[in-house]
This record gives structure tokens, C-alpha cells and sequence, in this order.
């Protein structure tokens, strides 16, 4: 077996060649919770693998064992209520994925943000990443008062029915009646259906943003080259002193 070259940076990763990418150098806590520093490309890419990482897993591992448990003849109904003390229909199931994707909105914005800073870039660059979440805001404010609306519009008063009214008419209300009463499970209330419609409508805004920029993550924020000098490149193969400089500093 070759033996570690020991004059690299880092013996059980050759590939770096950037001194600043040293991955024993990376403090994870201000990485997520310290705007006010820089990340090179290394620490930012790592800990952003975390934070989608930790989605992924939160999301597809109890979804999928609930499912194959459930095949097998496990009764986990309960697991997909949603939690009482929430003001959203969360399901218990995806409580853990909730709380991770709330917390590391913001975490996500502040690696950006110190990616940003590192590149000699504007932070305000960083604001991209929570137009999910504030899209999702709107979405949810403007499912819920879809539902509320919806729900105003189911229990409404209904009109007496005069004596001119065909007999029919009153025939088929009162065979509505039962039906109504045959349908499974307590009636939605107010509350619960608007914060459904506004769960939904969130999702259904969050999910394609959120994508869009996770491309604009791995395509520009993670392969803007340490001190902003330099190509846009994956990797840290590139030894610091030694980058490729663009024309503009070449001219200079």
C-alpha cells in the first residue's frame, strides 16, 4: 500500500491542495451560526451536504419503514396524525424533517452568506436562498384563506325552502341528510381546514423553489473559487498562490 504523502494538507484527502479547504480547520458552529465570518468552498460544501443530507434521510427513512411496517401488517396509522401542540397539520411521522428544514433554512443562509464573504461577493446574494421559505409564507397565508373561505362557504345557512318549491326538492334534502351524516370521521373544523389548504399551497410553492436553488447552490455558490480569484471549479485541487487568474486581474 502507498504510503500518505505526509507533506499534504490533509494525509486521508491528497486532493486538496488549498491550504484554506483544511478540512481540521473547519469549525462547524460558526459555519452555521456565524454570519459575520467566511467559508472557503470546502467547509461550505460539507456542511451543505449535511443540511440536504439530513432532509433526505429525515424524509425517505421513516416514510419508507412506516410503509414496508405497514405492509406488513403493522398498524402505524397513528404515526401520520397530526401533532396537537402545532398550529400546521404536521404529522408526527415528519415532526423531526419540519423542525430540521425550519432550522436549516436559516443555517443554510448563513453558510451562503459566509461563502459569499469569503469570495469577496455581496452577501445581500445570500437572500436567495430564503425565497423558498418566503414564498412558502405567502402560499400558506393564501391557502388558509382559501380554506377559511371554503369552510364559510360549507356551513353557511341554507335557504328555508318556500312553499312554492316543487316537493322534490324537499324529498331530495331530506335524502341528503343521511348520506351527509354517513361520512367517516368528525367534521374539519375552521381552524384545521385552513391550515391544511395553507400546508398544501406552501408545499406546492416550496418544493420547485427549493430545487431551484439547490442548482444555484452546486452550479455558482460552490464553485466560486476561494478569495475570488481564480475559475469556477469543483474540487480543491488547485494549490493557493497557484490559480488561473482571469484576464481582468492579468491586466491589472
Amino acid at each position: 500500500m502507498k504510503p500518505n504523502d505526509p507533506t499534504a494538507i490533509d494525509p486521508h484527502r491528497p486532493w486538496i491542495k488549498d491550504a484554506r479547504d483544511n478540512p481540521h480547520d473547519m469549525r462547524w458552529g460558526q459555519v452555521f451560526f456565524n454570519p459575520l465570518g467566511s467559508s472557503p468552498k470546502l467547509h461550505f460544501s460539507r456542511a451543505w451536504t449535511f443540511m440536504f443530507l439530513g432532509r433526505v434521510l429525515l424524509y425517505i427513512v421513516p416514510v419508507f419503514a412506516v410503509s414496508i411496517a405497514s405492509l406488513a401488517g403493522a398498524d402505524l396509522s397513528g404515526l401520520w396524525k397530526p401533532v396537537e401542540a402545532f398550529v400546521l397539520p404536521i404529522p408526527e411521522l415528519l415532526l423531526p424533517f419540519f423542525v430540521f428544514v425550519i432550522v436549516t433554512e436559516f443555517t443554510s443562509w448563513v453558510a451562503h452568506v459566509r461563502r459569499f464573504n469569503e469570495a469577496h461577493k455581496s452577501p445581500l446574494w445570500a437572500m436567495i436562498v430564503l425565497i423558498p421559505l418566503m414564498l412558502g409564507l405567502v402560499g400558506f397565508f393564501l391557502g388558509a384563506q382559501g380554506g377559511i373561505k371554503q369552510y364559510e362557504a360549507m356551513h353557511a345557512p341554507k335557504p328555508a325552502v318556500t312553499a312554492e318549491a316543487p316537493a322534490e326538492d324537499g324529498a331530495e334534502a331530506a335524502a341528503m341528510k343521511p348520506q351527509q351524516r354517513r361520512r367517516p370521521g368528525p367534521p374539519q373544523s375552521e381552524r384545521d381546514m385552513a391550515a391544511s389548504s395553507g400546508l398544501g399551497l406552501a408545499m406546492l410553492v416550496w418544493a420547485p423553489t427549493s430545487f431551484l436553488v439547490m442548482l444555484w447552490t452546486l452550479l455558482y455558490v460552490a464553485r466560486m473559487p476561494n478569495g475570488g480569484v481564480g475559475r469556477f471549479r469543483t474540487g480543491s485541487d488547485i494549490a493557493q498562490g497557484e490559480e488561473e487568474l482571469p484576464p481582468a486581474y492579468a491586466a491589472g
